[in-house]
């Protein structure tokens, strides 16, 4: 499936730089609200008051376009969130991430709308002494609408996100089910 994926992505990549206008890029962060749910059961059901729950996601998208005239960019995306609870002893993070293609797209020179589609992995950590299992396989997505504020080919996003990420455990077979609802800020690098 992997290889499949990655010559799809080559194929696809190939006419869409040719009739593509330039470069386009973006990086940035957002904080939100996280759910993990592990076959069905939420994981911050298993902890009790005095634990701090945080989610952070990390994103960068390259790609090119606009094509033809139309204010649509095509890009590889890779991303990830992170959904951790702490107190004051132990931690147990779970990480999902994202890596596929991405479409952006701007109805308006003010604002942009994108969505992603792709493979996922994760790579959950703890300090407690239990095994954390890696994904055998997954899938994930994300769509997002934001302010870009900027002139020329620079812009600064703002916005709203929504990821989700299933994927099956290794050992257990269990499908571990992360989403989180994010505001980010991004820099943006493209041509309008």
């Amino acid at each position: 499936m992997k290889k499949f994926l990655i010559t799809f992505f080559l194929l696809v990549s190939l006419p869409v730089i040719v009739f593509s206008q330039g470069l386009y890029f973006d990086i940035g962060l957002g904080l939100g609200q996280a759910t993990t749910e592990i076959d069905g059961v939420d994981v911050a059901d298993s902890f009790g008051s005095g634990v701090d729950e945080i989610a952070v996601d990390i994103g960068f998208k390259l790609g090119y376009g606009p094509f033809a005239g139309t204010p649509v960019y095509l890009a590889g995306v890779i991303e990830g969130i992170g959904h951790r609870f702490e107190d004051d002893v132990n931690y147990i993070q779970f990480n999902s991430y994202l890596v596929g293609p991405s479409l952006i797209f701007y109805p308006v020179p003010m604002v942009q709308l994108a969505g992603s589609l792709g493979f996922s992995f994760i790579a959950n950590q703890t300090d407690l002494p239990i095994e954390f299992y890696d994904s055998e396989s997954g899938y994930a997505y994300d769509i997002s609408a934001a302010i870009d504020l900027g002139s020329g080919n620079h812009g600064f996003l703002l916005g709203i996100k929504y990821f989700q990420a299933t994927n099956t455990l290794e050992v257990s077979g269990a499908e571990e089910v992360s989403s989180m609802i994010s505001f980010f800020g991004k820099y943006a690098f493209r041509i309008k």
